[in-house]
């Protein structure tokens, strides 16, 4: 499993402990802004999955 497999399933198990589309944009805002990539690449995926 890849960096960005595994930011995946963390932000996949953070909405289903409860977390709202919007802390995970936040998550991945901050992300960004430290320039990780795979972790923005992984949360983003999450969001598109949970929005659909």
């Amino acid at each position: 499993m890849n960096l960005t497999e595994k930011h995946y399933q963390k932000a996949i198990s953070r909405l289903n402990k409860g977390a709202t589309i919007n802390e995970l944009y936040e998550l991945l805002y901050k992300y960004e802004r430290l320039e990780d990539y795979d972790a923005c690449a992984g949360i983003f995926k999450a969001i598109k999955s949970k929005s659909h």
